[in-house]
């Protein structure tokens, strides 16, 4: 069994990998990891072989922290080959985390944080991190409630699958003429930056930096894993929003509005649009991403918004951490555990 630390590894395999495995996430993928490298951080692609056989994979990127501390990110999950043996999973899990445990001191990093596709009520998945050592965060990185809208069907189905409203919105959209383009043009970007600055400003958020989105077009848009759907009255640009194609699974990454001609629909044309260029690309889910089903929460609107679609609620357990200097992550559960109560 061997650990391949960078070197030796390809695109291909890599995301063939990451691609064939049910856990399996853009968030893995080798073009994620150039996206972060653009910024600076610095990253690992660690994969363990034998045989001839990938039996896991994982990306890693390092995010600073204050202090001059860090910490290692693995965005979703570790991937473990579940076709062999259970001894052979666990070796190849361990064979991982035990590098980053030896590299850590080097780094800086206090602990290492993954955010599985796991339910919370996954209690048996969840006690394998818990054996390696890892424990259940209040901080979640990536939201803890998706909406899932299966898009297998055809078209009037998947559109009987929506509450009556949402369906009249849609048809509502087409009747103004709102008409939706796709792009992966990097110049386009400037049009949805300038949408973004906008709802930032309404909904009171803040937003990425601009080059995070451009540099989101640029590097995916050129593997063809991201397209900025952008919908129009006339010339007018009204609505925007960047989707990723990775394997079956279409994603809802970031999206934004005018605050002009809202009476005519835009949105809802912009993700009906969205829906059918994911079958095109033959997906069977179309992830709209984060809702919060607590009423009074500042996502209220967008998840009213959202489950208008109809589709599947899924539930994640949140972050899981892994203390790697443990005197830092006492102090660092203090802090974070203070902020959430």
């Amino acid at each position: 069994m061997e650990l391949h630390i960078n070197q030796g590894l390809d695109r291909q395999s890599w995301d063939y990998f990451v691609l064939q495995h049910p856990q399996g996430n853009l968030l893995q993928s080798w073009s994620w990891g150039e996206f972060q490298e653009s910024f600076g951080y610095k990253t690992w692609r660690l994969a363990v072989t034998d045989s001839g056989h990938t039996l896991s994979q994982l990306l890693v990127i390092k995010i600073p922290l204050r202090l001059g501390l860090h910490i290692f990110y693995a965005p979703r999950a570790i991937l473990i080959n579940k076709t062999q043996p259970a001894g052979h999973q666990h070796e190849a899990m361990k064979l991982i985390l035990d590098y980053l445990k030896k590299i850590a001191p080097q780094e800086k990093a206090i602990l290492l944080r993954t955010d599985p596709p796991l339910a919370p009520s996954d209690t048996a998945a969840i006690s394998i991190y818990k054996s390696l050592g890892f424990v259940v965060s209040p901080k979640s990185t990536q939201p803890k409630t998706n909406l899932w809208l299966d898009i297998q069907p055809k078209e009037p189905n998947i559109l009987l699958q929506m509450k009556p409203k949402t369906r009249y919105n849609i048809r509502l959209a087409e009747k103004h003429g709102i008409r939706v383009v796709a792009t992966q043009n990097p110049k386009d970007i400037a049009i949805f930056h300038r949408l973004m600055h906008t709802t930032a400003a309404r909904d009171n958020f803040r937003p990425h930096p601009d080059n995070y989105y451009a540099q989101q077009l640029a590097i995916l848009g050129q593997r063809n894993l991201i397209s900025l759907f952008i919908a129009y009255d006339a010339e007018q640009p009204l609505a925007t929003a960047l989707v990723s194609f990775f394997g079956q699974t279409a994603t809802y990454l970031h999206g934004a509005s005018s605050d002009q001609h809202r009476d005519k629909q835009p949105v809802y044309a912009l993700h009906w649009q969205i829906i059918q260029a994911a079958k095109q690309h033959d997906c069977a889910t179309y992830d709209l991403g984060g809702i919060n089903l607590t009423g009074s929460h500042a996502w209220a609107g967008i998840t009213r918004f959202k489950l208008g679609f109809g589709g599947n609620i899924v539930d994640y357990v949140g972050n899981l951490e892994l203390p790697l200097h443990p005197s830092w992550f006492r102090l660092y559960q203090l802090l974070v555990n203070k902020k959430h109560a």
